[in-house]
């Protein structure tokens, strides 16, 4: 922030001469003098009057000096700030992906981050993978988290993750199931042709979970004859839980879901489908240290769970 006129004009007034403003400025005599005509030429209003050796304010130089004072005092302000900045103590993160991951996800994540560098704030904001992409683009975010692929040439992708699609029932009636249970790729596995009779709560489309849950269909080659579309990836599980019925989620969502009653997840479907969950930025854009901080604590969260101890509960 560069305030040279104001910072003559106060030299001015703290001197009352053109002599020792200039030699606290570092600069002629008659360039001060040169600069006071034409400002005062320029701004059709005389800032001071001369009396004698000394310069004396004039009321609207009076005015200018005060609003300079507060310009300087602003400017002080702001180089403190800058400053920190730069050294990247302060800053604003603006983080984007689906309503459910920052919900589940953010809230502890953010926390570590914070206690590592408490000046930085997170600001998240959730919508559609297609939407957040945009907004990434147009410089309205500075990272996002998407299981979408990504193939806008001006973003740089990061794949963090490899998801899985699950099917959530209640305990009562997952200990009916057990012998059509196996192990597949150190994951417990069921065949969806086993619960086909069963009420299926199911995402509307466009969302990613009702596609690949109806991909885990088409894979064992069912068409179920009971399924209800809900609003939201937790109601389904809720009604799961009760045993109303079977609910689809992804295995990085059911980590983070809490139910009153016992739950099983089970992976279905194509063992070999895993959905890819990547962090993407501009690939001009200023990368601080902070948000690579960021995106490390995002990827080892993402991968903090072991799956055995976690599908047992």
């Amino acid at each position: 922030m560069n305030l040279k006129e104001q910072e003559y004009m106060l030299a001015l007034g703290r001197h009352g001469s053109l002599t020792g403003a200039a030699q606290e400025l570092w600069i002629t005599q008659p360039t001060l003098s040169v600069f006071l005509n034409r400002l005062e030429k320029s701004m059709g209003v005389q800032l001071f009057q001369r009396v004698g050796k000394r310069l004396v304010p004039t009321a609207a130089g009076r005015e200018y000096l005060a609003c300079a004072h507060q310009m300087e005092l602003m400017k002080m302000d702001f180089d403190k700030k800058l400053s920190q900045f730069v050294r990247e103590d302060r800053g604003v993160l603006h983080v984007g992906s689906m309503r459910h991951r920052n919900l589940y996800l953010f809230p502890r994540l953010i926390r570590n981050f914070q206690n590592v560098h408490p000046g930085i704030q997170v600001i998240l904001h959730d919508s559609s993978p297609t939407d957040l992409e945009k907004m990434l683009k147009d410089g309205d975010l500075d990272l996002i988290l998407t299981n979408q692929p990504v193939e806008n040439p001006s973003l740089s992708v990061h794949p963090i993750y490899e998801d899985r699609l699950g099917m959530v029932l209640g305990a009562a009636r997952a200990a009916k199931l057990r012998h059509h249970e196996k192990w597949e790729r150190n994951m417990q596995y069921l065949d969806l042709r086993a619960v086909q009779d069963d009420l299926f709560y199911i995402l509307p489309r466009p969302h990613s979970v009702r596609l690949i849950a109806e991909s885990a269909f088409h894979y064992v080659g069912i068409h179920p004859a009971h399924v209800q579309e809900v609003s939201n990836i937790d109601l389904g599980c809720q009604l799961a839980a009760e045993n109303l019925g079977a609910a689809f989620t992804m295995e990085s969502y059911y980590r983070y879901f809490s139910y009153p009653k016992p739950t099983k997840c089970f992976f279905v479907g194509d063992p070999k489908l895993n959905i890819k969950w990547s962090i993407a930025f501009r690939k001009k854009a200023t990368v601080p240290s902070y948000m690579k901080d960021f995106m490390a604590l995002l990827k080892e969260q993402m991968r903090d769970v072991n799956l055995r101890e976690f599908y047992s509960r």
